[in-house]
């Protein structure tokens, strides 16, 4: 190239020596990605614990739904009995015991208390749900 003019040959020269040695950042480094990467594993792994934490919620709250379910019915099936027939017993339903014991003349004559007990083991640990009830005698 054949400049006239000296100080348009400087600045031509200047703009291709810039062009050349100048390095345009158009990606990500490898740094940066992997930092990403890190924050978003730590983001995964919080939601996936507070899954889990979920799922152990639901299930206890089932459980206990079930137990207080199982409970109610068997109050209101003795409740329901001819007073002289309501004695004391046990049984095992889904993997919950359901007790029930029955107390003559507490606390007053001529009344029964019935107490109702489901337990049930979630997560080796022993829950339990209690129902009592005074019935009269009615005679």
């Amino acid at each position: 190239m054949i400049f006239i003019d000296k100080k348009i040959e400087r600045t031509a020269m200047k703009s291709l020596s810039h062009s050349n040695s100048e390095t345009k950042n158009n990606g990500f480094t490898i740094i940066e990605v992997m930092v990403v990467i890190g924050i978003f594993a730590i983001g995964i792994l919080a939601v996936a614990s507070m899954q889990v934490s979920a799922f152990q919620g639901n299930r206890t709250a089932m459980l206990r739904t079930n137990a207080i379910t199982l409970a109610t019915e068997r109050m209101e099936n003795l409740v329901s009995q001819n007073y002289a027939l309501i004695s004391a017993d046990s049984e095992t339903v889904d993997n919950l015991d359901i007790i029930w014991t029955v107390s003559e003349n507490t606390p007053l004559t001529d009344t029964k208390t019935i107490a109702v007990m489901v337990t049930w083991n979630d997560r080796g640990t022993f829950q339990n749900v209690n129902l009592i009830y005074i019935i009269a005698r009615l005679d």
